[in-house]
């Protein structure tokens, strides 16, 4: 396949899946299963052209600073902006393009026994994969818009056909900030186009003019900061999240977990940091701020919840600070560290979310106390809670430790107090596992009426050793792909370098 076409296949297969779906009839057995064998092969197609046709760039790392395989051809013109058919993967988004691909066949296997609106469920599935991949894709931030907001009325909607208690409130209240967080990024990009003079959206232009001192620019920075901490579900914008993953179904769950901090935290390097490097200097301070309360919010809130699905979804809220803190210490290191963090999550999240939804699935059950004891003999699950946890609290050779990482010691290096209680806060949230994996995987003998959990078996099995597997390998071979990912960053540290002695004066 021509290198120019296979980022086009990667972002579009699974939009021509969609519509194959939704023609195939669902009158038996026979045809639900072809049903879920063509998304399944809908969201293979583009896993298997990125790793054969992407993946091997990082072997060359110099290279991780130009787009690459690239695709640009004019689309829209005759407006004030033009915009631009531009597609292209870096040091900054390649990994997560890739990842992302990657996690759409475990979504699938992990909704094999789904039995409810078939077509309209795995149709809104490939959908949502279209918004994600093409956000990592793009290199053009006319079309980035466009693929930040794609995937959120189909995650809406995944929300709202569930069953459950809430499910149609948290569809609302993720569909109302989601749609703030798109405007604000469109109003953030209207006042950049004004203040640069540009009618280009290409990436890289935008990323080397000159950068703006005073208001205008902490206008425009403001407003990519709402918009890309609302997407994460950072503090005070968690609540979307948070009842999203604990009203949702066990795979939309993990879905959400998929399209929140991983774009968020990627927007926030790609476009909040290269694109303002001064309003971002200008709002180190509330950025730090806003990096330890949401650590040590979703830790406290983890630890002191009595929902197993709210306990997993504030600790996911908290990991948000931490790729927070990495982005707001500016270095090439705390910026490939972020952006590490935010591909761990892209593994680990979906394995955590898995784990607790089958859980709770098996048992009818959401509360921790009628819980204690409810997996101990279940061992496959037990293994994939120890290294989702493990890997997001940044235990040497999974996934998340070389991220966690980097950002501690760089941070340590620019802001010592802030990263000492950022430690004090990982540590937190590793004490509140470590006793919540003892309570639900240790026998009890106290808790006589438990519910036995079943083992993972069949898909859910499958889908859970994908990810289980990403985990380990890219923790154990991480010095392979991270200097691909330092060559991006280091040019966003560059640009914020060369603007920081004067936004330094200027706060003085």
């Amino acid at each position: 396949m021509p290198s120019d076409l296979s980022l086009t296949v990667i972002v579009f297969a699974p939009l021509v899946g969609a519509m194959i779906v939704l023609a195939l009839p669902v009158r038996n057995d026979l045809h639900r299963f072809r049903v879920r064998t063509t998304t399944l092969f809908a969201t293979a197609v583009p896993f298997l052209v990125a790793v054969f046709d992407l993946l091997g760039a990082v072997g060359n790392p110099g290279q991780g600073s130009i787009p690459q395989p690239a695709i640009d051809a004019p689309w829209l013109r005759g407006f004030f902006f033009q915009l631009d058919y531009h597609l292209g993967t870096d040091g900054l988004s390649l990994l997560l393009l890739v990842a992302a691909t990657a996690i759409f066949p475990a979504l699938v296997l992990a909704s094999w026994r789904h039995r409810e609106r078939y077509r309209t469920y795995f149709a809104l599935l490939l959908l949502a994969e279209v918004g994600i991949t093409g956000a990592f894709a793009t290199q053009d931030l006319g079309m980035f818009i466009i693929f930040f907001w794609f995937p959120v009325v189909p995650l809406a909607l995944l929300l709202a056909l569930g069953d459950t208690p809430g499910s149609r409130s948290a569809a609302r209240r993720l569909l109302v900030t989601q749609s703030l967080s798109a405007a604000a990024l469109i109003a953030g990009t209207l006042l950049l186009l004004l203040r640069t003079g540009n009618t280009t959206l290409n990436f890289s232009t935008l990323s080397t003019v000159k950068a703006a001192s005073g208001t205008p620019g902490l206008i425009v920075e403001t407003l990519f900061l709402a918009a890309f901490l609302m997407r994460m579900g950072a503090f005070p914008f968690h609540r979307w999240f948070v009842d999203g993953v604990a009203s949702a179904s066990t795979p939309v769950g993990m879905l959400l977990a998929v399209s929140s901090l991983p774009v968020g935290g990627y927007a926030l390097v790609r476009i909040a940091l290269a694109m303002e490097p001064n309003g971002a200097l200008q709002l180190t301070v509330p950025l730090l701020a806003i990096a330890l309360i949401t650590l040590f919010w979703g830790g406290l809130s983890a630890r002191s919840a009595q929902n197993l699905r709210r306990i997993a979804a504030h600790f996911l809220v908290a990991v948000g600070g931490l790729v927070i803190l990495g982005v707001a210490t500016f270095s090439e290191t705390s910026l490939s560290g972020a952006l590490y963090l935010s591909f761990a999550y892209l593994f680990a999240a979906p394995l955590l979310l898995l784990v607790v939804g089958a859980i709770c699935d098996r048992t009818l059950l959401s509360k921790i106390l009628p819980l204690a004891g409810a997996a101990a003999s279940a061992p496959r699950l037990r293994l994939f809670f120890m290294l989702a946890a493990a890997s997001l609290t940044g235990i040497p050779l999974l996934v998340g430790f070389p991220g966690i990482f980097e950002i501690v010691v760089s941070g340590l290096a620019a802001h010592r107090v802030v990263t000492a209680f950022a430690v004090l806060g990982l540590l937190l949230l590793t004490a509140a596992w470590w006793r919540l994996g003892h309570r639900v995987f240790t026998a009890n003998p106290d808790n006589a009426e438990v519910v036995a959990v079943a083992d993972s078996t069949g898909s859910e099995f499958y889908s859970g050793w994908v990810l289980a597997a990403a985990a380990i390998l890219f923790g154990i071979f991480a010095g392979y792909f991270m200097p691909y990912t330092v060559q991006g960053t280091a040019l966003v540290s560059a640009r914020v370098a060369a603007v920081a002695p004067a936004a330094h004066a200027q706060a003085k």
